[in-house]
């Protein structure tokens, strides 16, 4: 349970440890049975989902806990226990009924923050949050200075900036909406010029197996908040990144050919492939450039998984502006573009990644099975020194999709240099760091575990960061990657909303911000 200090609002763990709970029978309250909201948590299943331990001693009746290096040690009839070595007061005491001991969710949580201040060596701490009037909120981008977020609003047609000067008063500011370039305006990306005057917005417009319309590059004038021109771009683009000096914008054209009859792909039958787009812009003026639409040859890529439908989905530029990454996610490749020539000069698929994982939805998380899976990055992002490749490995095709057993997403990052090598894989660390904070969605274990959607690379105060955004289980893990070859994991912080979908690094800001799809929420993390 999530119990974060802006919203006290409890998130899906509640749900992991209620099923856990009804698993074991009856819960009980001072001898009666309780209401839904009432309910006790069995301890020690709610322990191990953490990965931790519990001893009971029956004399005593008392139950010592171990997660994560967190003591804790608790009563039966007792509304005081002893927290990593200091006493707590409990809003409810334990109550031992049928051979196990059940708490109340409070007392979890007194428990979960424990174990997430001890595990969070990040510096960081979720400072503020910001709910979008709109309920959307899925790509951000910021100005130079700092002071305004521009937020994509997705199937709105919309995005709209904040401004966030000072991180506990953010307002909207204003909304702009492509509803008359297409009224069935999507946004799908969106990003601030390197100089603050122009954002560049990336819409579709309503593509789909049947309907091939073409997608629009709106720039917006972040003075009069006016689209103030218009590129066309091919059917169904996605990600945009824009190069440092602003010379360059590099936008994936997914072409997802969705069947709306069914709300699926049917890969095999695609037969509109997407392709790499390469604005060029002179003197970075966003309001002259030249499109360069680069097609995507799969057929000499071996592993590619359906090279006649590359799908690119999103883009990374490194720090110089001389080469685009761009994931093909359902082929499981990186296409390395260079940016003078814009020509794709490296193309390599990511093969497989096998772990320990939790494959079943039983209401116990135990990562004692092996599973074997595709990366399918999603997110992707340089290293600060240009030399290595990051991506989040979230996964996009079928549970099985060749009926082989491999799974769809590697549920993990890895760490690929630019011949291809794969230098790093971080195993089931995400989905264990999760399980420990008590945010591991089991309800997600036969698919992609905690998802692992987006991802961003910063230097803060001389030391290279890396923030990772797992969609299922809402929350932002850091890892200091001064040797980019070996990240070393920092810790955790539970967003404010849910389904982190872009993770953001401020410009100019010691200030990270992730958007929260699923509630429409911008979650602010500040230093402690």
């Amino acid at each position: 349970m999530k119990w974060n200090q802006l919203h006290k609002k409890p998130n899906k763990q509640l749900a992991i440890w209620t099923t856990a709970a009804l698993l074991t029978g009856s819960l009980w309250i001072g001898g009666t049975t309780a209401s839904a909201k009432e309910e006790l948590v069995p301890l020690r299943t709610a322990v191990q989902n953490m990965q931790g331990k519990i001893s009971w001693n029956a004399k005593a009746q008392k139950a010592s806990v171990s997660v994560a290096g967190v003591t804790f040690s608790l009563r039966s009839g007792s509304t005081t226990g002893m927290l990593a070595g200091s006493p707590v007061k409990l809003d409810t005491a334990p109550v031992f009924e049928k051979g196990t001991l059940h708490v109340s969710e409070k007392t979890m949580s007194l428990l979960q923050q424990a174990v997430l201040q001890k595990q969070n060596k990040s510096g960081y701490r979720l400072a503020s949050s910001f709910q979008m009037p709109s309920g959307k909120a899925e790509i951000a981008s910021s100005t130079p200075d700092g002071k305004r977020l521009v937020v994509t609003e997705a199937d709105k047609g919309s995005i709209t900036i904040l401004n966030i000067a000072n991180i506990n008063k953010v307002r909207a500011v204003k909304t702009v909406s492509f509803t008359s370039l297409s009224p069935e305006a999507e946004v799908t990306s969106v990003a601030v010029m390197p100089d603050g005057q122009y954002a560049l917005a990336v819409i579709r417009t309503g593509d789909n197996k049947n309907e091939a319309n073409p997608g629009i590059l709106a720039v917006v004038d972040m003075n009069t908040y006016k689209i103030a021109k218009t590129y066309p771009l091919g059917i169904g683009p996605d990600s945009i990144a824009i190069s440092k000096d602003g010379t360059y914008a590099v936008i994936a054209i997914e072409d997802e050919e969705l069947d709306p009859a069914t709300e699926e792909f049917d890969y095999p039958k695609a037969k509109r492939p997407g392709s790499i787009t390469v604005v060029q812009f002179t003197d970075a003026n966003p309001l002259e450039g030249a499109i360069t639409d680069l097609p995507v040859d799969l057929s000499t890529v071996p592993g590619a998984v359906y090279p006649h439908e590359p799908q690119p989905e999103y883009v990374a530029i490194n720090n110089t502006g001389t080469m685009a990454a761009v994931t093909l996610q359902e082929n499981n490749v990186i296409a390395l573009v260079d940016l003078d020539s814009k020509q794709i000069t490296r193309m390599f698929a990511l093969g497989t990644t096998r772990h320990a994982a939790d494959l079943k939805e039983d209401g116990k998380v135990s990562f004692t099975s092996t599973m074997t899976g595709r990366y399918e990055p999603d997110g992707i992002v340089f290293s600060p020194d240009g030399q290595y490749l990051f991506t989040a490995n979230e996964g996009d095709l079928g549970k099985n999709e060749f009926k082989d057993g491999v799974k769809a997403g590697g549920r993990n990052i890895a760490v690929w240099d630019l011949q291809g090598k794969r230098v790093y894989d971080s195993g089931n660390l995400i989905d264990h760091a999760t399980a420990e904070a008590g945010l591991y969605p089991d309800d997600r274990s036969p698919n992609k575990g905690s998802e692992v959607e987006n991802l961003t690379t910063s230097t803060v105060n001389g030391k290279p960061v890396l923030a990772v955004a797992s969609e299922r289980a809402d929350a932002i893990l850091f890892f200091d990657i001064s040797d980019p070859v070996k990240p070393v994991y920092q810790g955790l912080i539970p967003t404010a909303g849910e389904s982190p979908e872009g993770i953001h690094r401020v410009n100019g800001r010691n200030l990270f911000v992730s958007a929260d799809e699923s509630t429409g929420t911008i979650s602010l993390y500040a230093p402690k």
